[in-house]
């Protein structure tokens, strides 16, 4: 009732969503307070309003209400018919690559467990895990990429990663990062993980007015810039090697070499993988290990 009264922004709103009497909900809330021993909202002209102790309260009672939806999953999931939901947030890589088979295997053994997926990178992907709401993420890490106690990282595999242009770009057949100056590019808008230590290596000069970045974190995005607009990106080479992309990019030969990628599964420490989860992340290692550049990271 408290979650269902902030997502809703009042009594009233909230009351019909759950099919109740406004008087009851405000009865049921006042006894939560009693039992708490403070106030939780304030009701105002626009609306309800947490106090102090309710932004405190707000985002425990999230997981909370999480954890159970995920033990009512992991309880229904272990009949023949399972049903459930996996949240998986992902870098683009895997996209192109392993996930549709594992999906495709996956759906094999549970075909009434449905799957969302979200694209994006490890910046704007780990608030959502961190909150509850996706099981795991695959992102793109380095050595140097430090996660918070309450992430679990659990390395996947190391794939190289190069500069790519559309074919026949003016600067395709640069062979040092010198010669990409006047280059316009389209990075991600990363702030932890690979991308974001890229940086230091492609501008060591920094940023100059001149240059045109732009960032952004979608792969669509990203070709689209590279292919019509002769944007220059940075990926890994087996994106490549998909058979429509391949007649439309090309690898810049620059003598410099870019660190390889490890990508990872990240988890929460507080909220444990449910059965479906772990066989997801089971059946997306059988899957890449298919590709000539796989190499497991040992833990």
């Amino acid at each position: 009732m408290f979650q269902s009264i902030i997502e809703h922004g009042s009594f009233r709103a909230a009351a019909k969503a759950l099919h109740q009497t406004q008087p009851a909900l405000t009865q049921s809330m006042n006894e939560l307070e009693k039992m708490l021993g403070t106030s939780l909202l304030i009701r105002g002209p626009r609306g309800v309003v947490l106090t102090e102790a309710g932004k405190l309260f707000e985002p425990r009672v999230k997981l909370v209400l999480k954890e159970l939806e995920r033990a009512v999953n992991e309880a229904k999931q272990l009949s023949t018919n399972s049903r459930g939901t996996i949240e998986l947030g992902s870098s683009s890589l895997p996209f192109f690559t392993m996930l549709p088979s594992a999906v495709q295997r996956f759906h094999k053994r549970f075909p009434q467990v449905n799957i969302n997926l979200t694209e994006g990178q490890l910046s704007e992907l780990l608030p959502t895990l961190r909150e509850g709401k996706l099981d795991f993420v695959i992102g793109a890490t380095s050595p140097e990429t430090v996660l918070t106690s309450d992430f679990i990282k659990e390395p996947f595999f190391t794939t190289p990663f190069a500069v790519v242009a559309r074919r026949g770009h003016p600067l395709a057949q640069s062979t040092s990062l010198s010669q990409l100056k006047e280059a316009k590019w389209y990075l991600p808008t990363a702030k932890i993980g690979y991308y974001s230590e890229l940086d230091a290596l492609l501008f060591p000069e920094g940023e100059q007015k001149a240059q045109t970045i732009i960032r952004g974190d979608t792969a669509a995005t990203a070709l689209q810039m590279v292919i019509n607009a002769d944007f220059l990106t940075v990926a890994a080479k087996e994106l490549l090697q998909v058979p429509y992309l391949n007649q439309q990019l090309c690898i810049i030969p620059i003598a410099e070499p870019l660190p390889d990628a490890t990508y990872s599964f990240i988890y929460s420490h507080r909220l444990p993988l449910t059965m479906v989860a772990k066989t997801m992340i089971d059946k997306l290692h059988r899957e890449c290990k298919n590709y000539p550049w796989y190499s497991k990271v040992e833990q």
